[in-house]
Parts: C-alpha cells; sequence; structure tokens
C-alpha cells in the first residue's frame, strides 16, 4: 500500500457542512445591512422560528402573511417571491446566513446568534 492510499488517524470521518461546526463571525456592518430592510428581517424571523430548512413557497406564504398585517404596504406573492430570489435570498447566501438551493427552491438557515439577539431586541420594543 502506498502512503497516499495509508488511512490516517488524523482525518476528519464527520460528514458535516461547516457551519455546522461553527458560527461564522459577521462584521456589524454586515449585520446592519441584513436588519436594515423589513423583508429581511422578517425572512430572519421566520426562519429563525421554526424547522433550519423549508421551502421557497413557505416562506413566501410566511412573508405574505406578515405582509398582510402590515398596514403601510402590501406586495403580493409573486413579488415577494421574485424579491426573495433574486435579491434577498442570495445575499443571505453570500455572507453565509442560508444556504439557497435554486433548483428545488428549498432554503437551510445556519443561524446567527448576533442577528437573532438583535431580531428580539427589535420585537420587544
Amino acid at each position: 500500500m502506498s502512503d497516499s492510499e495509508k488511512r490516517s488517524d488524523n482525518i476528519e470521518t464527520v460528514r458535516s457542512h461547516p457551519e455546522e461546526l461553527y458560527e461564522r463571525k459577521l462584521s456589524p456592518e454586515t449585520i446592519a445591512r441584513v436588519l436594515e430592510n423589513r423583508q429581511r428581517r422578517a425572512i430572519c424571523r421566520v426562519l429563525s422560528g421554526g424547522s433550519n430548512i423549508t421551502t421557497l413557497d413557505e416562506l413566501v406564504d410566511a412573508l405574505s402573511e406578515r405582509e398582510s398585517d402590515a398596514a403601510d404596504t402590501e406586495l403580493d406573492r409573486e413579488s415577494i417571491a421574485l424579491q426573495l430570489h433574486h435579491i434577498h435570498l442570495p445575499l443571505l447566501e453570500d455572507i453565509g446566513l442560508i444556504e439557497y438551493e435554486h433548483r428545488c427552491e428549498t432554503v437551510r438557515y445556519w443561524g446567527h446568534s448576533e442577528i437573532e439577539c438583535r431580531l428580539e431586541r427589535l420585537s420587544i420594543q
């Protein structure tokens, strides 16, 4: 058996996504950018309040319900879906807060304690 074929005892054999092992550090500016937008705050609230994996349709349903409760603006389901797909989910994926699988339209939320803490403080105010 060659050296390249030998199994090292130091190799990690557990398969897991790196985000499951540690929480990504986000700058205060990045956290502020996420939370400055009302829809992104709602997305984070929905994702942190339920299971870590959801579909785009379920997320649109939840946001549509929140939009209908808001008196200042109303967006239809199609507008919400388009904004999610083209603006908000890519941004949240770029910073490592979610993983968005475009083909099956699923969203996996990795979570972030600082964002969740700030959301909680905002909901108390």
